[in-house]
């Protein structure tokens, strides 16, 4: 028994010893595995930012400092902040002349603006101005006054003599087709003043009792000028019973003279043009019954939505965008019914417009 157990330790110890000389059993070759890359997409918040592209620059300009122009400049800047990264001036020559304001837009030209909306006050001499700004690629839209023969984008506005016809049709009925009246105008200089007192003259001739007592006044564009011929009409004309204005100082001056010297408000009729805190006054008071009032403030929108159109290669299907016939939103008539209402509504309407403009647009 001994000797058996002496074999088996032996045969265990050999065992052993060739064991350790062949070493242990190879593992299974560890599996190879390709490294591979995969694109992540960065989120918006990861991802570097793009170049920012440098905001366009368009200017609204008047035809001179007055505050009927001023809604178009506040309509400028909403459509720009509708748009997106278009920053806005509104300008105004001091000086009321067209050698004037074409010195100023030329002058924006040279500094590179991408688009002007202007408010021409004389054709003959914006014209060539508009013209050379369009040659250099600065895009010129027109408002309120038209340069027809020039080479701008197109015309917002209105219909000028239509809208005479409209004061004068309104003037014939408030005064049961009888008065003994005068017109009064800023200047004689902007087509819209010549188109709207022959409108109104249009309307007047027709009725034989309608009297027009002299040509027309000038009120110009400052109240003490106006002022001077309001107390020389009431002692030329001692039988004047109603006014026109076609701007709005003779409707102011005719208010304060009557006020001053005791005229009583229902002897003389005035209706004017625009709605100001001096005609609204008036209207308050009774001495203007009524006012013709246009949008501004739509011309001034929707002339900011032409530029960015016309610098995205579009082009308008008609040169002249009339206010009143495609937006219904040419000249409203403004007396103590509708005075606390008429502007906020005025304003209401721009944005509504943008769609059927873009129709216009191809």
């Amino acid at each position: 028994m001994r000797k058996f157990l002496n074999i088996i330790i032996v045969l265990t110890m050999i065992t052993s010893f060739a064991f350790a000389l062949t070493g242990c059993p190879s593992a299974p070759p560890e599996e190879v595995i390709e490294e591979t890359t995969t694109e992540v997409t960065p989120t918006k918040e990861e991802a570097a930012p793009a170049e920012e592209v440098e905001p366009l620059e368009f200017v609204c300009v008047a035809k001179g400092i007055h505050p009927w122009f001023d809604p178009a400049g506040v309509g400028m800047e909403d459509a720009a902040a509708q748009i997106g990264n278009i920053n806005t001036r509104y300008m105004a020559p001091a000086e009321w002349s067209g050698e004037a304001q074409s010195k100023m837009v030329e002058d924006l030209v040279s500094e590179g603006v991408d688009g002007i909306a202007v408010a021409v006050f004389e054709a003959g001499a914006m014209e060539p101005t508009i013209n050379e700004a369009m040659k250099q690629g600065v895009p010129i839209v027109i408002w309120d006054d038209d340069v027809a023969d020039s080479d701008r984008v197109c015309f917002i506005g209105t219909r000028n003599f239509e809208a005479g016809v409209m004061h004068g049709e309104k003037f014939v009925e408030v005064m049961n087709e009888e008065a003994n009246y005068i017109i009064w105008v800023q200047d004689l200089a902007a087509r819209t003043v010549l188109d709207r007192v022959a409108g109104i003259r249009s309307v007047t001739e027709k009725y034989p009792n309608v009297v027009e007592l002299s040509d027309v006044q000038m009120a110009g564009y400052g109240i003490d000028e106006a002022l001077i011929t309001a107390e020389s009409l009431l002692q030329t004309y001692p039988e004047l019973n109603a006014t026109m204005d076609v701007g709005m100082n003779g409707a102011i001056a005719m208010h304060r003279v009557m006020e001053e010297k005791g005229i009583p408000k229902e002897d003389i009729l005035n209706i004017s043009w625009t709605v100001l805190p001096e005609i609204v006054e008036g209207i308050e008071e009774g001495y203007v019954f009524g006012t013709m009032r246009q949008n501004p403030y739509a011309m001034g929108y929707l002339s900011t939505y032409a530029l960015k159109w016309y610098l995205d290669g579009l082009r308008p299907s008609q040169e002249f965008i009339d206010m009143g016939l495609h937006f219904d939103s040419g000249i409203i008539y403004v007396d103590k019914t509708n005075l606390a209402t008429a502007e906020d509504e005025n304003i209401a309407k721009a944005p509504g417009m943008v769609e059927e403009f873009k129709k216009l647009w191809e």
